[in-house]
């Protein structure tokens, strides 16, 4: 390693800091300095150490900056985006041996840290090691998977004892906040706090995983129609990101559905129009459950609209195939058709 290769390094992390040539001119000369981080000379151990100090960096930090050769920034920054998304602060992590400084600098794309480093942060945050490399690869991860899922059939059989259950066990839970919120709204309304806290959360979102695309599913009706049009945009921007993604395809479908219902409850023709089209963009060949809920509401759209009565029998048929068949949405189905029709 060359002195410009530790001047190069050292002006990276004091630019990063905003730290001035002339803020640490008491304890080396600016023109030394300058020349140092040029490459042109060197200083005794002891003045950098007191250099890095005033970075409130360490030599420790400073030398795995300086001797990883091989960085991989989109590991830092996807980490980075995922422990934001998350509301993890850097502190959380205080339990694993891996400094502030140093998730930073990962997160900066100056140093690599080791794989155990970066497989106990994931776990820490409930993310897979799989599901991040899937992510790096520029696709979605999938945390939570089977929990999820048994949240959603709780749901849609309208077994509102295992969603209490769970919102119970988990509404003091911070790594379940808005896991537990979503519960929350199957089982109750709740509070124009509470709203304004998802959709803050959503209009901050870049990275759809399951885990987000499961709190947008059953929470985003609850969003204004001008908000909810400006996230889906961003969504289909992204639509490639879900190909070969089943359950995410379905989330993004029964999600429209959901937003189009709630607007066709409201006589917002235009805007339950809008959320159909975005649903069926995300329509599977292979999906009946969504594809016969998308048949549905879409005939309660036409009904409303027209008050042909084609519109509604075949709702009738959709409810009356689920319950001889024990649909997992047979319940929805019923429901929803006695509010909106009889």
């Amino acid at each position: 390693m060359t002195a410009m290769n530790y001047g190069e390094i050292f002006q990276r992390i004091r630019k990063a800091r905003k730290v001035s040539l002339k803020e640490m001119e008491d304890i080396v000369p600016r023109r030394t300095l300058t020349r140092y981080e040029k490459g042109e000379t060197d200083f005794p151990i002891s003045k950098l150490e007191a250099l890095l100090q005033r970075l409130d960096f360490s030599l420790d930090d400073f030398y795995h900056a300086t001797h990883d050769k091989k960085i991989y920034p989109r590991y830092g920054k996807v980490f980075k985006r995922l422990r934001e998304q998350r509301g993890f602060s850097l502190q959380d992590f205080s339990d694993i041996p891996v400094t502030s400084h140093q998730i930073k600098l990962f997160e900066a794309s100056i140093i690599m840290l080791g794989f155990d480093m970066i497989y106990a942060m994931l776990q820490e945050m409930d993310i897979s090691l799989q599901d991040y490399s899937f992510l790096l690869n520029k696709g979605a991860e999938e945390p939570f998977g089977a929990l999820l899922q048994e949240i959603d059939c709780a749901y849609y059989k309208g077994d509102k004892a295992v969603l209490q259950k769970f919102y119970l066990e988990t509404k003091e839970c911070r790594r379940f906040l808005l896991l537990s919120l979503s519960v929350k709204v199957l089982l109750e309304e709740i509070s124009c706090e509470e709203i304004r806290e998802l959709e803050g959360f959503f209009m901050t979102v870049d990275l759809w995983t399951n885990y987000e695309l499961f709190v947008f599913q059953h929470t985003a009706y609850l969003l204004s129609s001008s908000n909810l049009k400006l996230i889906c945009t961003d969504i289909l921007s992204l639509k490639y990101f879900f190909e070969d993604r089943f359950f995410c395809q379905r989330r993004l479908a029964l999600a429209g559905l959901k937003i189009a219902l709630s607007r066709i409850k409201r006589k917002k023709s235009i805007a339950a129009r809008y959320f159909l089209d975005f649903s069926k963009e995300f329509l599977q060949e292979s999906d009946e459950l969504t594809k016969t809920t998308y048949h549905f509401v879409e005939s309660l759209y036409s009904y409303r609209e027209t008050g042909e009565e084609k519109y509604k029998l075949i709702m009738q048929e959709v409810c009356d195939m689920s319950l001889k068949q024990n649909g997992l949405m047979k319940e929805w189905y019923q429901e929803n058709y006695e509010k909106l029709i009889k």
